[in-house]
């Protein structure tokens, strides 16, 4: 029998077999009164073609970073990525990938998530690297849970200048556990040293400061984490932004001992805001407690290399009081992408797109700035992204930069943002992607609807 029953005789022969005479019998357990009464309200019966078209229509109403110059960021980057990457990951082998916890069939799986934990590791500048979490948000949660188990401390120092959603993550993951989260404010959109240093103690589990922070500011990552140390245990965690290791000082080189990132930049399109790949790194100290799969090389009976899972192979253990995680994915698909980015671009590419974005990114403020009114709001260096106070209603800007075609920046103000400013402050990211062209239109729309 075919697999999709596909005429009345052998529905009517489905029937028989189950001892029921029609379809209705099937549903005797719903109430009468809840059953769905009548037709759905939906299109009439349409060909393949006349479908096609359907869709198209609908699909053109859509508009975004598509077909719109995108100066959007805050976490989520309009970058560029080599069409290869499209053309390898729908193979068959890569497209299906899951948790290779079989070995002796997932030898290219493992091989793919080994290479992409190497080069993560060596783009932070740390030890080991994993392949299995959500996003940047739970990266950060689970960077910090892993401080946490590791010294046994109970206090986080956490920059009030890191992404205000990846705080609000923390904050959830942490509600239900013995641990006292402390914001350290910020002076002029970065963190003093000074505050470190004073609220470091005894108990501190880590410290976690992002750079470029949600301002888009270039954090002392190194002064900070001097800091850090002086407490025995305590970790410095460095929430990054993958691309800009290709231009600036490496987690590991400012003295982290983890690092935690959203990795959809690397080659990972927007998607409507998922799935994307959170990046975890460490130094070895810290293996025995990373949570997900750590994939490592050895040799097989007959001396050939093989790979294989070592150490925590499964994210939700069966003994749960072992667990040092609730992770349960597997991000193989994204972590694919990730690898086959860094391969195409390797480290000439990377640096010569970190160098774009901060060239680009630095013409554009100087742009805006020399308007009227439209000023930094904050001094400090920065990579691709920066906040401009506005002259009136950001919300004008972005409905205005809409009608025009311009995605124009994040709403520092913004529900997304969780009312990070009062003020009417405007966050723009830009990237390799975006041309003088579009720039030159932004700043002219500014002027255009300056008061």
């Amino acid at each position: 029998m075919d697999y999709t029953q596909l005429n009345s005789s052998q529905r009517k022969e489905m029937l028989q077999v189950i001892g029921i005479d029609h379809i209705d019998a099937l549903f005797e357990a719903i109430p009468e009164s809840i059953r769905c009464q009548g037709e759905l309200d939906l299109m009439p019966p349409q060909s393949e073609l006349e479908l096609q078209r359907s869709l198209s229509e609908m699909a053109a109403h859509n508009r975004g970073a598509h077909n719109m110059p995108c100066f959007m960021g805050c976490g989520a980057y309009d970058h560029f990525y080599p069409v290869l990457i499209d053309q390898l990951i729908s193979r068959g082998e890569f497209l299906t990938s899951y948790t290779p916890y079989q070995a002796e069939a997932s030898q290219g799986s493992l091989q793919a998530f080994f290479e992409f934990q190497t080069q993560i590791a060596r783009l932070t500048g740390l030890d080991i690297a994993n392949a299995s979490l959500y996003e940047g948000a739970t990266a950060v949660a689970e960077a910090a849970l892993l401080a946490i188990n590791t010294s046994k401390h109970s206090e986080l120092l956490v920059a009030s200048t890191l992404h205000p959603e990846y705080i609000a993550v923390l904050r959830t993951v942490l509600s239900d556990l013995p641990v006292t989260l402390t914001m350290l404010e910020a002076t002029d959109g970065r963190i003093a040293l000074g505050t470190v240093t004073a609220a470091v103690t005894d108990n501190t589990a880590a410290v976690i400061v992002q750079s470029p922070n949600i301002w888009g500011q270039i954090e002392d990552w190194t002064g900070c984490f001097e800091a850090v140390h002086t407490c025995d245990k305590a970790a410095a965690i460095a929430v990054f932004n993958p691309i800009a290791c290709g231009m600036l000082k490496t987690p590991g080189e400012c003295g982290a001992d983890i690092a935690a990132g959203e990795g959809q930049p690397l080659g990972n399109a927007l998607n409507l805001g998922g799935p994307y790949l959170g990046l975890l790194a460490a130094k070895e100290s810290y293996a025995r407690k990373m949570p997900g799969r750590l994939v490592g090389m050895t040799t097989d009976a007959e001396g050939r290399r093989a790979f294989c899972l070592t150490l925590q192979t499964r994210e939700q253990h069966i003994r749960g009081a072992k667990a040092t995680s609730n992770v349960c994915t597997n991000q193989g698909l994204m972590a694919m992408r990730a690898t086959m980015f860094m391969t195409a671009l390797g480290s000439v590419g990377l640096s010569e797109m970190s160098n774009q974005c901060w060239h680009k990114a630095h013409y554009l403020a100087n742009a805006i700035t020399s308007l009227e009114g439209w000023n930094l709001k904050y001094e400090g260096s920065f990579f691709n992204e920066f906040t401009i106070e506005c002259p009136l209603s950001v919300t004008d800007i972005v409905e205005a930069g809409k009608q025009r075609g311009i995605l124009v920046g994040v709403a520092a103000s913004g529900r997304r943002m969780r009312g990070l400013s009062t003020t009417d402050d405007l966050i723009i990211a830009v990237t390799e992607k975006r041309t003088k062209h579009e720039m030159d239109a932004l700043v002219a729309l500014f002027k255009e609807v300056s008061p």
